[in-house]
């Protein structure tokens, strides 16, 4: 259990310029942190010492007879007991002197306690006129690069490429604008299997009244995937279909109304049928009321449960927001947000990897017999005042009320909101008064 957050006890940055070089480093360090706990009835501290942070940067950049050219460098290390991590890139950028051409790039070379990684990608677009727009993205990441300890890397162990092209017109009689986008995206492991892959059409349109519409009909080809097994086996995913349409009202009216439907299909069989309505009210300049409801129906979700075992669950999903905001007077605010999300998961199916061997997931023969049923209702709710009473200068009364339910998914979405309210986690009022001092 860990009673208090890590927090900085020292930080410290330098920035200049010297003709067309830019630099700058920043350090930060972060406190040890206690962690409270019992073994074997006794009460036990363990003190996890903080890392060290250091980032340095230069750049080299010439805007002269316009346009851009740039070239730069930066380094990062995070420093640790337990081990230290390094990183080094190395990053470009070339725009035209019309704007019709841009590029951006950079080489990153990564060192995680003496293991060695390297990526690089390369992002490019291409404006020939007006209301034409092209981009393309080149990517390379090996299996060993890792940026996490001093930012964040979605994955690593993946190439490929991604193209996309988008037609803007606003030259049209019946509509105010419309903004049309084709998108192709195909990338590949380190064993040359198809793990991320699309093809992706999408609409925008704003009527002349102001309305929007937004549409897309997507296909997802088959392909690998390789990461949700945590190293357990890769497995096929069939190709899918994902389409889907949503409607709004001109959000300058007082009464903003807006919905939508989404249909896609599962990752081995089944449809997700999602469902979206929004209603923001603001009568005058001084309040304001947003809703926002979303409602899922799965009948084929897939979840990695442990090892090479994974369960298709037949599942609904509620997740309603609610934010009200009341300006007293100019400088006084009054706010209140809400936030929950209920899911209740029913286990129809279970399947396995085939471990080692790369193919299609096997249906386990093992009945579904419910144990891996579950749920989740977790809330979140705050009311805020705040008092600005000189520039700089802030009255903050703020109560914070958030809970997590145990899993029972035989318990009712009513009642699983209700007992969110009724029996929370966090439950804090806090009055926080900030005054500058001097002129």
């Amino acid at each position: 259990e860990r009673n208090q957050p890590t927090e900085l006890y020292g930080a410290s940055k330098i920035t200049g310029q010297q003709g067309r070089f830019r630099f700058g480093a920043l350090t930060a360090f972060e406190e040890d942190t206690p962690l409270n706990g019992t073994v074997n009835d006794e009460e036990v501290t363990v003190l996890q010492t903080g890392r060290d942070f250091g980032v340095a940067r230069v750049l080299y950049e010439d805007t002269q007879g316009g346009g851009r050219r740039a070239l730069g460098w930066i380094s990062t290390l995070v420093s640790h007991d337990q081990g230290d991590a390094s990183t080094h890139g190395l990053d470009y950028h070339y725009l035209n002197q019309s704007g019709q051409f841009n590029l951006d790039g950079q080489f990153v070379a990564s060192d995680v306690d003496g293991e060695l990684g390297y990526a690089g990608w390369l992002d490019g677009r291409y404006t020939p006129r007006r209301g034409v727009n092209h981009q393309f993205e080149l990517d390379y990441f090996d299996d060993t690069v890792d940026l996490n300890d001093f930012g964040f890397l979605g994955r690593n162990d993946i190439w490929g490429a991604e193209y996309s092209v988008e037609f803007i017109r606003s030259d049209l009689e019946k509509v105010r604008q419309r903004e049309r986008e084709f998108r192709i995206v195909r990338k590949f492991n380190r064993k040359n299997q198809l793990v991320r892959a699309g093809y992706f059409a999408e609409q925008e349109v704003s009527l002349n009244n102001n309305h929007f519409i937004f549409a897309k009909l997507n296909y997802f080809p088959r392909r690998w995937e390789d990461l949700e097994s945590n190293g357990n086996g890769t497995y096929r995913i069939r190709g899918r279909w994902d389409t889907g349409i949503f409607y709004e009202t001109d959000s300058a009216k007082k009464l903003q109304l807006g919905g939508g439907a989404f249909y896609r299909q599962e990752d081995l069989d089944g449809l997700i049928k999602e469902y979206e309505f929004l209603a923001n009210w603001r009568p005058n300049d001084r309040f304001s009321l947003q809703f926002f409801v979303n409602y899922v129906d799965r009948d084929g979700w897939l979840l990695h449960r442990d090892d090479r075992d994974f369960t298709t669950y037949d599942a609904e999903f509620w997740r309603p927001r609610l934010e009200a905001d009341f300006f007293l007077s100019a400088r006084q605010q009054f706010r209140v947000t809400m936030q929950w999300a209920g899911i209740k998961a029913f286990e129809n199916a279970r399947w396995q990897t085939q471990g080692d061997t790369d193919g299609e997931l096997l249906r386990d023969p093992s009945p579904a017999n419910g144990d891996r049923n579950f749920s989740i209702s977790r809330l979140t709710f705050q009311a805020r005042y705040r008092w600005e009473i000189a520039p700089l200068s802030d009255l903050f009364v703020v109560y914070t009320r958030g809970s997590n339910l145990p899993s029972d998914p035989d318990l009712d979405f009513d009642d699983s909101f209700r007992e969110a309210f009724t029996d929370p986690l966090v439950d804090v009022f806090v009055v926080k008064l900030r005054y500058r001092l001097g002129n």
